[in-house]
């Protein structure tokens, strides 16, 4: 169990409930503000688009159960991809372990950041339709895009600029296994997760 370490908005002086090991990125909630935590202080870097809430199965630090796993969402970020957006929750379970679910237009998969090992095609060589097979496992590419990210709350593991955009590569497997990989200037990330029944989860 993390206990709750208290910091001060920069901006606004509003004392905001650090519950994560070590985040990058904290959005204060009263007035929206960006800020980089360095040595335990925040420093303010901006302002992150204030988020129109539409109905979610989640909300930040509420505690949710999916079958014997429960925990919590403590940040959020939201992309646009042209044709609408999704969000990305950052949860923290129990134990400290922590993971992102995403949902889109209803359909939510629990991710995690996959080996650093993984080698992958250059974004331009793969095509919707196509396979690829990661770690032994064959894999159909579902959807080839770009998104842009357009806000955040709470806090977060990496740094975020508002309407940075990067490509990104949408892969399913056997069993609902998903795979997602991201192209950011020369970064490449990839996540592994699964899908689930949205009405698995119920609130703890």
């Amino acid at each position: 169990m993390i206990m709750p370490v208290s910091l001060t908005c920069p901006s606004c002086g509003h004392i905001i409930k650090q519950v994560t090991r070590s985040p990058q990125i904290v959005v204060c909630s009263a007035c929206n503000s960006t800020n980089l935590l360095v040595s335990g202080r925040l420093e303010e870097i901006g302002e992150s688009a204030i988020l129109t809430e539409y109905p979610s199965i989640f909300e930040i630090y509420k505690t949710y159960r999916h079958k014997d796993w429960k925990f919590t969402p403590v940040g959020r970020v939201r992309y646009d991809y042209g044709d609408g957006f999704w969000d990305e929750w950052y949860v923290r379970s129990d134990g400290g372990k922590e993971n992102w679910i995403s949902v889109d237009e209803g359909d939510i998969a629990i991710e995690a950041l996959a080996h650093n090992n993984i080698k992958v095609p250059q974004f331009n060589e793969i095509h919707v339709g196509g396979t690829l097979m990661i770690n032994r496992v064959k894999m159909t590419v579902i959807e080839k895009n770009s998104c842009t990210m357009i806000g955040a709350q709470g806090e977060l593991p990496f740094k975020i600029v508002p309407n940075d955009t990067y490509n990104y590569i949408d892969l399913l497997g056997p069993k609902r296994v998903s795979f997602t990989i991201e192209y950011q200037g020369d970064r490449v990330d990839c996540y592994k997760g699964v899908w689930i029944d949205p009405f698995e989860i119920t609130e703890a």
